[in-house]
């Protein structure tokens, strides 16, 4: 015969968790997930930004390269529209586009960077060099409203018109510059044509004026930002740093170097 203690257990073990259990094991799972999602995200991106350093590296090599195969010569940056330049040859049709015609334009421009489809074949200076167009996109660019509203799609980064003295001349030899000097960084994909920052495939660091408002860096990857350096390097310095190089007026530094120009401007 069964205990009233004995009872009382069996008729709890049959029974559920009540509504205010319920809801004080949601509430807890919803304060873990507020707590582990933004760090989730910081991670996402951390890797993101390291295939970031991985595609500056890659187009820096074949850059180095090219130097190698051509008297030591640099690519031109790209720096009016419809020139041949590392990333595309001339002419290519560019956008701005829709969400329906993104792909079809996507498609063209990639044809100017590898020559494939094109009459006779012109592919851009570094394609056979790094090949892959991956190399030419942050993984975290997605196409978007922003994002239609460019000129070029193919490309996340940009390089400094400064090793063709900010002109549509031919790119100076590597030899006139320092190894730390910043060729390449990813363009502000928040802000799609300031003063026209992505209708060619090079910029000034302050693109269309001299306040931090022209500054085109991407801030994507939080408080540091990708580069490819002149000496075949990829590294990950800060924003800060960006823009203060970026905001000096007075002296040459791993921005500002045209060897035209006495500060480098």
């Amino acid at each position: 015969m069964k205990t009233n203690l004995e009872s009382t257990r069996s008729q709890r073990a049959h029974h559920g968790f009540t509504l205010i259990e319920l809801l004080v094991v949601i509430a807890i799972i919803a304060i873990l997930a507020a707590m582990l999602l933004p760090a989730l995200g910081r991670a996402k991106s951390r890797a993101l930004a390291a295939n970031d350093i991985n595609n500056c590296k890659q187009t820096m090599l074949g850059t180095a390269m090219y130097a190698l195969d051509n008297f030591d010569f640099l690519p031109t940056p790209g720096w009016t529209a419809g020139t041949e330049c590392w990333a595309v040859s001339k002419n290519m049709p560019g956008g701005p586009t829709s969400a329906a015609g993104f792909a079809a334009l996507y498609a063209q421009q990639i044809q100017y960077f590898n020559g494939i489809g094109l009459n006779p074949p012109a592919p851009g200076l570094l394609y056979q060099y790094i090949k892959n167009e991956k190399l030419l996109l942050c993984p975290e660019d997605h196409p978007n409203t922003a994002y239609y509203q460019r000129t070029e799609l193919i490309s996340s980064y940009v390089w400094d018109g400064a090793i063709a003295g900010f002109s549509s001349g031919r790119s100076f030899k590597l030899t006139k510059f320092k190894s730390s000097n910043i060729l390449q960084w990813e363009n502000d994909e928040k802000n799609p044509n300031p003063a026209g920052s992505w209708n060619d495939f090079s910029n000034y660091p302050l693109e269309g004026g001299t306040t931090v408002q022209y500054i085109t860096f991407s801030r994507r990857h939080g408080k540091a930002a990708q580069v490819g350096r002149l000496d075949g390097s990829a590294a990950r310095i800060t924003y800060t740093e960006m823009v203060g190089m970026a905001l000096d007026q007075n002296t040459k530094n791993d921005l500002w170097y045209n060897p035209n120009s006495a500060n480098g401007h």
